[in-house]
């Protein structure tokens, strides 16, 4: 903490990113002694912060018989149950979110797909380089 000053989420997510930089793996726990004396100045926010991770947490835990999610947050405080939602701009906006989820989701998993494909030629061209060596 600097002179009593609270970190912006920003600020605390540079700190993070600069220390994991050259990491393949980190536990979570070490994340959280990373930024634990960053939170340091305000309990009380801490624990509100923490009901509302909880309830966010129940909210999504709500599914129907397939195991789908019934509740979404319009990003206000407000959460849609789209099974019974007649609003139609709420519906738009779980759309909306679930769409760049999605996005985002298919871009994730083409990195690690060219991350395994990267890996996978590297060891190729070791094992073919190891075989011309003793031929």
């Amino acid at each position: 903490m600097k002179n009593g000053r609270k970190y912006s989420s920003k600020v605390i997510k540079d700190i993070v990113i600069k220390s994991l930089e050259y990491k393949e793996k980190i536990e979570l726990s070490d994340v959280i002694e990373i930024i634990r004396p960053l939170y340091a100045w305000k309990k009380d926010y801490l624990v509100e912060r923490e009901l509302k991770k909880t309830a966010r947490a129940i909210m999504r835990s709500f599914k129907d018989k397939e195991g789908i999610r019934t509740y979404y947050s319009r990003h206000d405080g407000m959460y849609i149950n789209i099974e019974r939602s007649t609003d139609f701009d709420d519906l738009n906006i779980v759309n909306k979110q679930l769409k760049q989820k999605y996005a985002g989701l298919s871009a994730a998993i083409e990195k690690v797909r060219q991350r395994i494909i990267s890996i996978v030629d590297k060891y190729k061209g070791a094992n073919n380089t190891g075989k011309q060596q003793k031929g």
